[in-house]
């Protein structure tokens, strides 16, 4: 009974952790999404996407993550049904979401679907915006699999801090407790640190430590929550401002690249850096990739050959376009270059010791 048990345990975390899908597509229209719509009093929708073009692929839910400029508004997955014959209108059936909005606007939201659909509208109703203008930036729609499990918000699962990659560090780490990280839904399974890929969240850009923990927040929450995953997906996240986030434990499976999970360090920029969005790909962010990726790589034996871009081993335009033209550089400023000497000043009073000391140090 405790062998099938520890099976089922491994196949859930096995079909649970797996990487963000491609975004759902709608016909003249790039992710980021983003609108700007007049608002009155006589306002109902706020906003629609366009019908999207037909998906095949076996889904049970819609998840959608993005930023709102009001709290007051709903979610709601329209799914056409038919068209009237005379008035060719067509009709839709109306799911509304499970959904939360930050005091930022960040949002996340998920659809449940009893029935297979092929087409639908992602629609934003007005529940009293206060302002004449609202807007709606989508970074994320995609479809999920999400498995039926007991409701466990009562039970606390309790990480194993042997997991965690270990102090002393040379960096900053900011852990799970510090920014507020929830409990896993579910058991980790355990991996050994084999290759290190690098992500972008592709979603907002914080500009301040506290904008930094909401984000984190809302990505560990869209993965467990809409998504249906144990935990956030990446094991490390660092921000514009350069701070280094701890995400799920170095030694555990995480959720960043489908397929080829295991043993894979996911490490994800906050931001966007792909057209049509470019952020500003800051030095303190550089510095830092470059400071955690050669503590891993040294500390597990990870070579060159296995340090990637999300894009390297999947078919996505993550970590984007800024980050992948400086992965050149990175390699080179990780794998290749030695350690600055360091000038020693030596004051020995054995005058034949100092001499050996001081040619020892600088290879004379």
């Amino acid at each position: 009974m405790m062998k099938f048990a520890s099976i089922l345990v491994l196949f859930f975390n096995l079909v649970s952790a797996n990487d963000e899908k491609s975004n759902i597509n709608f016909t003249g229209i790039e992710y980021p999404i983003s609108y700007t719509s007049e608002v009155s009093e006589k306002t109902y929708i706020l906003y629609q996407t366009p019908l999207s073009e037909k998906i095949d692929s076996s889904f049970n839910a819609i998840a959608v993550q993005g930023l709102v400029s009001d709290k007051n508004v709903s979610f709601e997955l329209w799914i056409p049904q038919e068209e009237d014959p005379d008035t060719k209108e067509v009709k839709y059936s109306i799911i509304n979401g499970v959904s939360k909005i930050y005091p930022n606007g960040r949002f996340w939201c998920r659809f449940d679907l009893s029935l297979k659909i092929e087409k639908f509208k992602f629609v934003v109703i007005n529940n009293g915006v206060k302002s004449d203008k609202f807007k709606i930036t989508i970074y994320e729609i995609q479809t999920a699999n999400l498995f039926k499990k007991k409701d466990q918000k009562d039970s606390k699962i309790e990480i194993d801090k042997g997991l965690s990659l270990p102090d002393p560090l040379p960096f900053k780490l900011i852990r799970r407790a510090e920014w507020g990280a929830k409990s896993p839904t579910s058991s980790y399974t355990q991996h050994t640190p084999l290759k290190i890929t690098i992500h972008n969240t592709a979603g907002n850009y914080p500009t301040t430590l506290e904008d930094a923990i909401t984000e984190i927040q809302v990505i560990q929450e869209y993965h467990q929550e809409a998504k249906g995953w144990i935990d956030i997906g990446y094991h490390f996240l660092i921000d514009p401002l350069g701070d280094i986030f701890e995400g799920r434990p170095i030694l555990v499976i995480g959720a960043h690249v489908a397929n080829k999970n295991t043993d894979n360090v996911g490490i994800s920029i906050m931001g966007n850096y792909h057209p049509p969005v470019n952020n500003d790909l800051t030095q303190k962010t550089i510095d830092s990739i470059i400071t955690l990726v050669k503590h891993i790589k040294d500390k597990y034996k990870i070579s060159k050959t296995n340090f990637f871009g999300h894009r390297d081993l999947a078919e996505t335009d993550c970590p984007g376009d800024n980050i992948y033209s400086k992965m050149s550089y990175l390699k080179a400023k990780i794998f290749d270059e030695k350690e600055d000497s360091v000038i020693v000043d030596v004051d020995l009073g054995n005058e034949e010791l100092n001499n050996k000391i001081i040619k020892s140090i600088y290879n004379w």
